[in-house]
């Protein structure tokens, strides 16, 4: 019955293609010291050999030689982007380059600069390109514009906690190697000749800029920004609270450029030219107009991916669509799974960190999915059902809801992943959202782009905001349910490869067997109720410390020691412990453990920690505490008298954020830096 089953599926292997190659990507990417150069292509060849002279383990060989291309894939795109990277702090430095793109806030703008030479720093050493914020008024530059500025600057943020999100390793990957803040308007100081790439790259951001503050000045409010977002992909001007409605109420994927605007885009187009051209009879009837359609929702689709920023679900979005529309061109039948694996497999091959990105995950988790799911619906359709208008409309109902269950459920774990919370009421909020978003908000949107050079838009942005407003309106509703949102501490990542690779079999797999990838998620569930989590936080600063304390109401809480400082980190350590950080705030360690004002003592049963403020009183600390968590530089000497484990800011300053798990007779301490290893991205 097996051998039954694989002849079955042999037909799908090829879907698998991309998913191990992206494994050989992730392997280089989980490693925690720089591989050799010729490991990855020594291996790939011999799996190639091993290909070509065995016969029975063939298809081993292929998968090897796929996984160890994907290997070589990520490290020489490592090596591709790789570029200084600031290692000390800067004070108020001017910085001379090219503005590459604005994205603006409504009391900021975060600048990327291709830097042509920074004050006091040896132009071999500094960053190739550096991201910045003004928060001033003062505004006259445009992308592609040679400017000087003013500016404090900092190395890439590391994780605020282990096995957190690394800023620093998307930043490599985008070439950035300094972050910071202006303390001066730019100045433009002269235009500079680009190189045709440079202009067309330049011309496309300042069409985007431009657009977005024409969109928010017709549209004034959270709903413009909305529909700004939509369209170009900027959306910095969204408000908190908006975000936050769009998040726990389940519809933040209509903030992504992803499927379902590419496909509204596209689809709108190619109805609309089709529909206009069978208007006129002479060339409905002599010429291919479904073809001429296909090729302006193909032109259309370029343009949207251009304006919208190409982000990685735009991006699979669009190379689907465009298999669809070359397909109708070539008269061809496009094959829905198989274009999901084209997409994934070539962006992969370009941006291999994608992999690592939520984005992507949940893009392609919930297309999967989703095409999976109608594959078999459509297979079990009832061919005699019936067409009337009350039929079809509540076959698009049951669709909707059809489509937001599954979608849910194959992007949560991503979500809990990466967020730590998932929306738990996001079905009716889409039924009723996304009607509005395809036929409402976005052939709105279309209408005003193509009004916009004639200057007469702005009706049709305040239309298509009005559209996002009932939308805002049932996120909002939706999101003040109670259990609107639940939260969990930080998974395993091992978890999340369990629940990816069942998920995959289920999807990919067409035979019986297929069921087997519901085995992922009893496996998954024992290892995350098996995880350790942390109970004591360190910032990368050394300044601060959160431990995670039991409310006399019996709720998880994050008592800080200095609630004043590092309230970024703060919010991580909150998410990182499973609290909903829009019910709860930190609150006061002194609350829940003698403190004084040199310091205080947390007692976890047989394990004291002293939390130490002040070098005078660390003789006394090193007595009565296990561990000692210095607030300042302790130099060996001293180090070596306490008699017990230290974590001092020169700690925290050479090895990140640290972590403490307690056990009733024990503690293990966890750094930033052993998590990371030694790579590209984290060198400082």
């Amino acid at each position: 019955m097996l051998r039954l089953w694989a002849d079955q599926d042999f037909a799908r292997i090829g879907l698998w293609t991309p998913v191990v190659f992206g494994m050989g990507s992730l392997a280089y990417f989980f490693l925690r010291t720089e591989p050799s150069p010729y490991l990855a292509p020594v291996c790939c060849a011999a799996a190639m050999v091993a290909a070509r002279v065995t016969e029975k383990f063939r298809a081993v060989a292929m998968a090897a030689v796929l996984f160890f291309a994907g290997f070589v894939a990520a490290d020489l795109r490592a090596a591709r982007v790789d570029a200084p990277i600031l290692d000390r702090e800067i004070a108020f430095t001017t910085i001379v380059g090219r503005l590459v793109a604005i994205d603006e806030a409504p009391k900021s703008r975060r600048l990327v600069i291709d830097v042509s030479s920074i004050d006091r720093i040896d132009n071999l050493k500094a960053p190739k390109r550096i991201r910045v914020t003004w928060r001033g008024k003062e505004f006259a530059a445009h992308p592609g514009e040679r400017i000087q500025i003013r500016a404090s600057l900092s190395p890439p943020p590391p994780p605020a906690s282990p096995g957190g999100f690394d800023f620093a390793r998307q930043l490599y990957f985008r070439g950035i190697g300094a972050v910071g803040y202006a303390v001066s308007p730019p100045t433009v100081i002269k235009s500079e000749n680009l190189t045709p790439v440079a202009g067309l790259r330049a011309t496309i951001e300042s069409l985007r800029v431009d657009l977005a503050r024409r969109i928010i000045e017709q549209a004034p409010g959270d709903a413009g920004a909305i529909v700004a977002a939509v369209v170009t992909g900027k959306r910095e001007a969204i408000s908190d609270g908006a975000e936050a409605a769009f998040r726990d109420s389940g519809l933040a994927h209509l903030l992504a450029i992803s499927g379902l605007h590419m496909g509204l885009a596209t689809g709108l187009i190619f109805f609309a030219v089709r529909a206009c051209l069978a208007l006129i009879e002479p060339i409905a009837l002599t010429q291919p107009i479904k073809k001429w359609a296909a090729a302006a929702a193909l032109m259309s689709g370029v343009a949207y991916l251009l304006v919208s920023g190409g982000a990685w679900p735009a991006q699979r979005a669009f190379i689907m669509s465009s298999i669809i529309f070359i397909a109708i061109i070539a008269d061809r039948r496009a094959l829905s799974l198989r274009n999901v694996a084209i997409a994934a497999f070539v962006i992969i091959l370009v941006t291999p960190e994608a992999l690592l990105h939520p984005g992507f995950q949940m893009s392609f988790a919930a297309v999967t999915a989703l095409i999976s799911a109608y594959e078999w619906a459509s297979a079990h359709a009832d061919p005699l059902r019936s067409f009337s208008w009350l039929a079809r409309s509540r076959r698009y109902v049951i669709g909707i809801a059809f489509t937001d269950t599954i979608a849910a459920a194959a992007t949560a774990p991503y979500g809990l992943f990466h967020f730590n919370r998932t929306a738990n009421f996001g079905l009716p909020a889409n039924v009723v959202s996304i009607p509005v978003m395809g036929f409402w908000v976005m052939p709105m949107a279309i209408v005003a782009l193509i009004l916009t050079p004639f200057g007469v838009d702005g009706p049709a942005w305040r239309a298509a905001a009005a559209g996002v407003d009932v939308i805002l309106t049932m996120g909002r509703w939706t999101m003040a349910l109670p259990g609107a949102v639940a939260v969990f501490p930080q998974w395993p990542s091992a978890a999340l490869g369990v629940l990816s690779l069942g998920g995959l079999w289920l999807c990919l797999m067409k035979a019986p067997w297929r069921l087997g990838g519901f085995l992922a998620l009893p496996i998954a569930i024992l290892m995350i109720a098996g995880n350790a989590h942390p109970q004591l936080f360190i910032s990368n600063e050394g300044d601060n410390v959160g431990l995670v304390v039991k409310t006399p109401e019996d709720h998880r809480a994050l008592a800080v020691f200095d609630g004043r400082k590092s309230r970024f980190d703060s919010q991580f350590w909150m998410e990182q412990a499973g609290i909903n950080i829009a019910k709860a705030k930190p609150v006061k360690l002194s609350d829940f453990a003698p403190c004084d004002p040199d310091g205080c003592v947390i007692d976890q049963g047989t394990v004291k920690v002293a939390i130490s403020r002040n070098l005078s009183q660390l003789d006394d600390d090193c007595l009565r505490a296990s561990l000692v968590i210095a607030l300042y530089p302790v130099n060996d000497r001293v180090r070596r008298a306490c008699g017990v484990q230290i974590i001092d800011r020169r700690d925290a300053w050479s090895d990140g954020a640290h972590v403490v798990y307690f056990t009733p007779y024990q503690f293990k301490i966890v750094s930033a830096a052993e998590r990371r290893g030694d790579r590209p991205w984290s060198r400082q």
